[in-house]
């Protein structure tokens, strides 16, 4: 374990840093990371931020070293920039934890995995979707034994792209992907990006095992006002199944049962808190929140776990939730063979694999 606070800089000024990493950074973590600088691309936003925080600007990385005394990166910036700077941070040895996704090219983020998989530099993922309580509670559920291997992962609408396919690989035990094959549908919506259609993907993913993860996905989904409603997850397992919020289902000896699931929640300084989430039956098991106490929704409590792991990492003691550059590669592998097989009218394609 870490003796001193970390010294990290938090590089982006948008609204995930302000709001989410910075409130963490400056309270529950505050005895295990010190926020010492901010760099930003947009200098009046980032200044404004750094005052808002009370720390100093830094006009590039090396600045947050040399002047700032930076040990460490949260690299929080739109999605063309992360490779990028990953790569920066890694060429002065900074401590990493990197936003999703590792890059919009899968050559790219393939590039930036392999570099992290030859080095000893401390690189974590911050893929919450599985680090959300519902998603760590699922996949308590599966470890202990209650329903049994999962076969088939279904995503009805309620995960995008590489998240969707971060949540499916967490809950099988992140098998080595096969082939994929999909469809799409397109629809003439006005996402609000100068694009006038919108792209739902459909199909399945094989992995290595025989498990398959079945997904129906769309970025609509996602846009404010949007004309879709968000879908559910399912887990059918060889001796049960989970999707349903209340309950578990358990198939034993021939007999099903099913065990009721309650959502303890708490509303702390105006925050709906989940505190935790309890397994009733002969055993009963609670997934905790990692901050008690903590005003943290679920997107709080799925970032603070992340940067929790970031730590373990750098300490030598990776966790069994940590997401690695490897893992976050193999989540866009997976979806992006499924969207080439889609624009191949559903012509099966292997999925790409990191070179030693």
């Amino acid at each position: 374990m870490t003796e001193a606070p970390l010294p990290v800089v938090l590089v982006g000024a948008g609204n995930r840093s302000s709001s989410v990493y910075a409130p963490l950074l400056l309270g529950p973590l505050s005895d295990r990371l010190q926020l010492c600088s901010v760099v930003s691309r947009g200098q009046e936003r980032g200044a404004a931020l750094a005052k808002q925080l009370s720390v100093p600007l830094a006009k590039d990385l090396q600045d947050a070293v040399t002047r700032c005394g930076a040990r460490g990166v949260v690299l929080c910036v739109s999605s063309p920039e992360n490779h990028l700077l990953a790569h920066q941070a890694l060429d002065l040895g900074l401590p990493c934890l990197l936003e999703t996704p590792l890059a919009l090219q899968l050559d790219d983020a393939a590039a930036l995995a392999s570099r992290v998989a030859q080095t000893d530099i401390p690189v974590e993922v911050a893929e919450q979707n599985p680090r959300f309580p519902q998603q760590t509670f699922w996949r308590r559920v599966i470890e202990e034994g209650f329903i049994g291997a999962p076969r088939l992962i279904c995503c009805d609408r309620a995960g995008y792209r590489y998240h969707a396919s971060a949540v499916a690989r967490s809950l099988l035990g992140r098998p080595r992907g096969l082939q994929a094959s999909g469809r799409r549908a397109m629809f003439p919506i006005d996402i609000g990006r100068g694009e006038n259609e919108a792209s739902v993907y459909s199909g399945t993913i094989s992995s290595e095992g025989g498990a398959v993860f079945q997904l129906s996905d769309g970025e609509g989904l996602y846009l404010e006002d949007g004309p879709w409603r968000q879908g559910s997850w399912s887990v059918l397992a060889d001796g049960g199944s989970l999707g349903s919020d209340d309950e578990v289902t358990s198939w034993r000896s021939g007999e099903r049962r099913q065990f009721p699931v309650q959502r303890c929640t708490q509303l702390i300084r105006g925050v709906q808190v989940t505190e935790k989430i309890v397994l009733h039956g002969q055993i009963l098991l609670e997934s905790l929140s990692p901050f008690p106490g903590e005003a943290l929704d679920d997107d709080g409590q799925a970032a603070a776990s992340c940067l929790l792991d970031w730590l373990a990492r750098i300490d030598g003691k990776p966790t069994t939730s940590g997401w690695s550059a490897q893992d976050a590669f193999e989540d866009i592998a997976w979806i992006s063979a499924l969207e080439r097989s889609a624009i191949l009218s559903g012509t099966p394609v292997k999925i790409q694999e990191l070179a030693d």
